[in-house]
């Protein structure tokens, strides 16, 4: 095994980072829809974007960014707020109502609550965030 990948699969790693694989961008539209409120205090875990610098085919840049401990505080206050039920709305306000709907309502649910657990126990040990999107 690469040395590089061995510490994602180290037990004290495994809770130290959040993976939130393709889930983010539908999380920064379930925490300002159907409009901007209280949710919106956590899009900052998952603000930005990948960047193309030389067209989608040849690949992208990832987005980084730093949370101090008390945005941290904040996100997780307001997330615990936030679950599936919220997730099934947003899909239906925006007329997604298809076969896939139980899908995606599981699929970015379940890294709804990743999150909420991540952050809760980073608020808890008083820690900030490095986050990476893409």
């Amino acid at each position: 095994m690469n040395d590089t990948f061995e510490a994602f699969d180290d037990d004290d790693w495994r809770d130290r980072w959040l993976d939130l694989d393709k889930a983010w961008r539908d999380l920064q539209r379930l925490f300002t829809c159907p409009h901007p409120g209280p949710g919106e205090i956590c899009l900052d875990l998952v603000r930005g974007n990948v960047t193309y610098p030389d067209g989608w085919q040849n690949g992208y840049l990832s987005h980084y960014d730093v949370l101090c401990p008390d945005q941290v505080a904040n996100v997780a206050r307001t997330i615990s707020m936030i679950d599936k039920v919220d997730v099934l709305a947003m899909y239906v306000e925006n007329g997604r109502v298809n076969d896939r709907l139980r899908d995606d309502v599981s699929y970015i649910g379940l890294f709804l609550e990743r999150a909420t657990k991540y952050v809760a126990d980073r608020a808890e040990a008083g820690e900030g965030i490095v986050y990476r999107i893409g």
